[in-house]
Order: structure tokens, then C-alpha cells, then sequence
């Protein structure tokens, strides 16, 4: 059963600029999905939960803490095992207008440092602080609790969490990379080709390319190429169909080209991974191993 990344339209808290959410403990898998807005996530008690982002696997343990940038394809299982997890999304125009260099931020987050510092400890502390007011019914001082979590929560993230990304040559249309990443999410499946893709959005290729770059650090053809090893990935672990129509159905034209692209993802060819990998996996449900 195939399931599209889909480009998630976050509503925020009334009247917070983020959006707080606490993981439904029977909801084992989150499918593939990205969002404009820089997320947080702590997993409270249970585990292990496996996070992908952009194909890259992290095994998280009670206690972790991770981040997941801006645009960034990303989604989670945990085995069959209920999981308690907060999580924010931040609304990005708010982040940019509190802290403006952000927007050349790579927030690096990724579970306890080793050793743990006393920024993540305080992280987890305010974290907890902006979990207590949420979890429960918001009043007018409640909710001013909360955002004093979340700020203090902005200030240790901006401190201790943040590598600065190279400075865009072109100034950011982030609407048009995200209609174009959404378009791609759709047509993945069939022959794309970019000159066609900028057309759609009405702009050039150069344009288009200089906008992914600026964005997401990666070429619209490199985004394609991620999306459809995702999709094959997806297919491989959750069905029987045979690698030819794995190759089709992911936007690869035939086997071979799917095997070449695979294993210089994975190190494996794709009959060998699903070997592997399989066995952890249930039909028509969606786990990501590694």
C-alpha cells in the first residue's frame, strides 16, 4: 500500500506561535511527511522509537530529545510499542521574526550529547515546564507559562543546538520550493523532468535550482531522487510486488536502474534489504527499520 509524503498544513496553539502536540501512545507510525515549521521532539518514556529524516535513521531511547529542520522529510516507528512523546512545531515566520539569523540555521539536535551537557538537561527541564500547562486545559496564566517555557526553551535551542549554514547566493522563495517539493511528492511516480516541473510553477530551471539550493542545500533532481528510494523503501517492506513493478511504481523505469540507485543508498540491492529487513515488518503497515 503506498502512501504519499505529504506537506503537513500545521495550525498553531490559539494564541502561541508553535504548535504542541502529544503523540497518540497506540499510534506506533507516523508516515512520511514534512511541515515549514522547525520541530522538537521528546520522547518521555517508552522505546526505542526509529526517526528518518531524509532517509538518514536514528534509533532514540526515553529521555531523547531530537530536532527536524524546516522542510525536512521525516517520519517514525516504534515497533508496535506504545511510546509516550511531546512534540512543537514552531510557526517559522514567528522564528524569523524573534531571531532573524535562523533562517541560515541548522539546528542540530539529535539525541544526548556525550557527555550530557547542562544545556540539554535544562532544554529537557523547559521542556517539561512548556508540557505541564499543554497537557492540561489553557487559562489565560497558564498558557503565559507556557510561552515562558517556549522562550527559554528558543533561547537554549539558538545558545547550544544551531550550526550556521552557508549564506544563500539568492534571496529564498520558500512558497515556490514548497509547491514544487509538494508537486514532486505527487508526480514521483512518473517520468519528471525539471524544465517541465518549473514550467508547472511558471519560473526557469536556473531559478528553481538556485531555490532548492538556497532551501533545502540540494538540486530539485536530488530531492526526486530521495523522495523515489523513500517510496521504493516503503514497497520493498510493506508488500510482495516484485522488484519490476517496485522500479515502476517509485518512478525508476525498470529494475536496474532501481538496483544502481539502491544500493548506493542503502549498500544493498534492493532484493537483499528486503531479505534483511522484512522480517521486522508487517504488510500494508508502514516501518522504517533503517
Amino acid at each position: 500500500m503506498m502512501v504519499t509524503i505529504k506537506h503537513e498544513m500545521v495550525q498553531l496553539t490559539p494564541s502561541l506561535p508553535f504548535k504542541f502536540y502529544a503523540k497518540d501512545p497506540h499510534k506506533t507510525a507516523i508516515a512520511p511527511h514534512w511541515h515549514r515549521g522547525l520541530e522538537l521532539n521528546w520522547l518521555v518514556a517508552g522505546g526505542p522509537l526509529t526517526v528518518v529524516q531524509n532517509g538518514v535513521t536514528s534509533i532514540f531511547h526515553a529521555g531523547a530529545m531530537w530536532t527536524v529542520d524546516s522542510r525536512v522529510v521525516h517520519a517514525s516507528q516504534s515497533g508496535g510499542v506504545p511510546v509516550q512523546e511531546y512534540g512543537i512545531i514552531i510557526d517559522p515566520t514567528f522564528l524569523e521574526s524573534v531571531l532573524p539569523d535562523s533562517v541560515n540555521w541548522h539546528f542540530t539536535l539529535q539525541g544526548p550529547p556525550e557527555p550530557q551537557s547542562p544545556a540539554y538537561a535544562a532544554l529537557q527541564a523547559a521542556f517539561a515546564a512548556l508540557a505541564k500547562p499543554m497537557t492540561a486545559p489553557l487559562t489565560p496564566v497558564s498558557r503565559l507559562e507556557a510561552l515562558s517555557a517556549f522562550y527559554q526553551m528558543l533561547a537554549l535551542l539558538a545558545t547550544h543546538f544551531t550550526a550556521v549554514k552557508a549564506t544563500p547566493v539568492v534571496r529564498v522563495n520558500a512558497p515556490l520550493v514548497d509547491e514544487a517539493m509538494a508537486l514532486i511528492d505527487q508526480q514521483y511516480a512518473e517520468p519528471v523532468k525539471i524544465s517541465q516541473l518549473a514550467a508547472q510553477l511558471h519560473t526557469s530551471v536556473t531559478t528553481l535550482g538556485n531555490q532548492f539550493q538556497a532551501t533545502l542545500k540540494q538540486s530539485p533532481n536530488q530531492y526526486l531522487q530521495e523522495v523515489r528510494l523513500m517510496k521504493a523503501r516503503e514497497l520493498l517492506l510493506t508488500s510482495n510486488k516484485p522488484i519490476e513493478y517496485v522500479a515502476m511504481a517509485s518512478g525508476f523505469g525498470n529494475s536496474r536502474s532501481l538496483a544502481r540507485n539502491f544500493k548506493r543508498w542503502k549498500g544493498l540491492t534492493p532484493s537483499a534489504y528486503r531479505a534483511a529487513y522484512k522480517r521486522y515488518h508487517q504488510n500494508d503497515r508502514i516501518y522504517f527499520e533503517n
